[in-house]
């Protein structure tokens, strides 16, 4: 364990000296406003408040290369590793496992601030522009009352509501990353790692259990009739591929080695 957190504090230094970081959640913001397309030019920011242009922006393809940014800063840190021959300058004094379940917590926690404070940003830059809520919008508010963290809204606390949502599209991104990082083992190739999380992410679309998908682990969709249930069940879902993705890591970095 010891290990463990020696390999951690070492990966969480190197990431915030990497200028990857900055431009992974930059890269969040800018893709969020990308997805608008033509609404982000009408008057209003299209539907004329926060809540919607930021839905409107996350259900549109244009977000998918969002999850690539969130892979930025850290999923491609083993193809890096291996070129410059630090990695078994790393396990010298360590275990490979505890350098792999290092480089997977920080990779997962790297694309969930990078969602999250990209998004904090392009909600901020909307807020200047248009209200929180537009009362003249009506019945479609009702798409929100009918998900999680409904009682936010109706309390005014429409913010906490869009980082709450950013955070479920944050252990998407997570595990997307992760992913990543196990493709980026079997094939050494930056673009490729970078390119992953947007393509399997278009993939899971088609995968559907009994009725839900990838699509339906946002904030709007309620599976449970709590709002912590839904959010421990996302965070379920996002570890525990995340840790079969370290495990693949793990496998791929050992028979290299």
């Amino acid at each position: 364990m010891s290990q463990y957190f020696r390999y951690l504090s070492v990966d969480f230094r190197r990431l915030l000296k990497n200028p990857k970081f900055i431009i992974g959640i930059l890269g969040v913001t800018a893709m969020l406003f990308f997805s608008l397309e033509d609404s982000l030019f009408r008057e209003g920011f299209g539907d004329g408040a926060v809540i919607f242009t930021y839905y409107n922006s996350v259900i549109l393809s244009g977000f998918l290369i969002a999850y690539s940014f969130c892979a930025l800063p850290f999923a491609t840190i083993y193809p890096e590793d291996w070129e410059h021959k630090y990695i078994r300058y790393s396990l010298i004094r360590g275990s490979l496992k505890a350098y792999v379940a290092a480089k997977a917590t920080v990779i997962y926690i790297s694309a969930l601030l990078a969602m999250i404070i990209g998004t904090l940003i392009f909600l901020l830059i909307c807020r200047t522009q248009v209200p929180w809520v537009n009362p003249e919008l009506g019945d479609s508010f009702e798409i929100f009352l009918r998900g999680n963290y409904s009682h936010l809204l109706k309390d005014g606390h429409v913010l906490l509501y869009c980082i709450l949502f950013s955070i479920h599209l944050g252990f998407i991104a997570g595990f997307l990353a992760n992913m990543a990082s196990c493709c980026s083992v079997i094939i050494s190739n930056t673009v490729l790692t970078l390119i992953f999380p947007a393509l399997a992410y278009r993939m899971l679309c088609f995968v559907s259990i009994r009725g839900y998908s990838i699509l339906s682990l946002t904030a709007i969709t309620k599976i449970f009739p709590a709002d912590w249930s839904n959010l421990l069940f996302m965070l379920g879902i996002s570890v525990v591929i995340s840790a079969l993705s370290a495990m693949g890591c793990y496998l791929g970095l050992k028979r290299k080695l």
